[in-house]
């Protein structure tokens, strides 16, 4: 890449910006594929380095893809005065360590406290808000009335917020994320694969659900849809989390246990995909969720629940159908309307294989991405953001 006439950032050995990734939770997740994805397509630009906050899947995949990595081990989701002041001096000693060009940050405190350290630092920093902690349903009273005034303060301190999704940015708009022209909608890409669907009737259908076990997936909610539709089809639940036990309980009680497969934490999911009839995502609030991603990139018919930015993905009718969040009656008639026509889910898994290629693809949102670090890098934010300037250099051989 071929940085503009004049340009003018911090040397380095090397002669590349460098980008610093900082995110809270290291554990398999949408925020986690996303940054991991950003960096690897990102180097060939730019030095990159990633800091998390613990041991688990990032850290494995970081090592995997000798991407520098850096774990702060007070770096933690819970709110503690104490070990969030210890997480903000690691993440200060950090970047006066790294020196990067530019801090981009991912989940709440991670960019709370990362571009606060920017900030006192003089280094520009952007945030990538994968869900905001208010204004949705899914969030607690408690995180929501946290979030909202720390959102607007620490918005004052970057020079860029990248939401997923155009619902992200009305959300943003509406809670006074200020100026709007610092708001940036970049969609969640991801890159394509051979695994394919194969649709078929000469089995019994299958029905995969790829989320964390938490509250907002609402795992309940598909588990009592599923019981209420004649038997046949088998359920996999793929992924881990602190409500797996209650699921697995639930199973039980419904007696549907025998047609359920809890799968855990897998790295085969594009397989498991590829062998699958139809993708159900029942959650009660998503910003723009990468595992309907994958099972549009596999070919796969959508069910999912019309909240946040799901519809910006699936377009009911067309490449699925879209229900109201937490309606047991609704996900059950859509999963009996699809599991019973496969001339439908033929339409529809083609028709969601079309769209990824057209607008899903990772190279897309890192072209967007990488469009908004020069413009941050090369000076074209300061002034609209009413940042002071920084100090600069001339870049070399440009």
């Amino acid at each position: 890449m071929e940085f503009p006439h004049g340009a003018s950032v911090p040397i380095h050995e090397g002669g590349k910006p460098k980008i610093l990734y900082l995110i809270t939770p290291a554990m398999r997740g949408g925020a986690q594929t996303h940054v991991l994805g950003l960096a690897c397509g990102m180097r060939q630009d730019f030095d990159v380095a990633i800091a998390t906050g613990e041991e688990g899947f990032l850290p494995e995949a970081c090592r995997e893809e000798a991407i520098p990595l850096y774990v702060l081990p007070h770096l933690q989701r819970e709110i503690s005065p104490i070990a969030d002041a210890r997480a903000f001096w690691e993440i200060f000693k950090l970047i006066r360590r790294f020196q990067p060009d530019l801090i981009h940050a991912h989940t709440f405190k991670a960019g709370f406290l990362g571009r606060l350290a920017g900030r006192l630092l003089g280094v520009p920093s952007i945030y990538t808000v994968h869900n905001w902690l208010f204004g949705t349903p899914a969030v607690s009273r408690y995180w929501s009335a946290l979030g909202g005034p720390c959102e607007r303060v620490a918005a004052n301190w970057c020079e860029r917020v990248i939401t997923v999704s155009e619902a992200g940015a009305r959300l943003a708009y509406r809670h006074l994320i200020e100026p709007q022209s610092k708001v940036v909608t970049i969609h969640n890409g991801i890159p394509d694969c051979s695994e394919r669907a194969t649709l078929s009737s000469d089995r019994s259908p299958v029905i995969t659900m790829v989320a964390c076990f938490t509250e907002v997936k609402d795992h309940d909610v598909l588990l009592r849809a599923f019981a209420s539709i004649p038997p046949g089809p088998r359920l996999r639940l793929i992924g881990d989390g602190p409500m797996r036990r209650s699921s697995e309980k639930l199973a039980h009680e419904l007696r549907i246990q025998d047609r359920v497969d809890f799968l855990g934490d897998r790295d085969d999911v594009p397989l498991l995909l590829a062998s699958s009839d139809v993708f159900v995502l029942a959650s009660r609030f998503e910003m723009f969720p990468i595992s309907i991603l994958e099972a549009m990139r596999a070919g796969l018919p959508v069910i999912a629940s019309d909240v946040g930015g799901v519809r910006e993905a699936v377009v009911h009718g067309e490449t699925g159908l879209l229900v109201p969040s937490g309606s047991i009656p609704a996900l059950a008639q859509a999963l009996t309307q699809i599991l019973s026509n496969l001339d439908l889910r033929l339409h529809f898994g083609h028709a969601a294989r079309q769209r990824f290629r057209e607008r899903f693809l990772c190279a897309q949102q890192e072209d967007c991405t990488r469009s908004v670090y020069l413009d941050v890098l090369f000076g074209c934010g300061d002034v609209a953001a009413g940042l002071p300037p920084r100090r600069r250099v001339p870049y070399p051989g440009v």
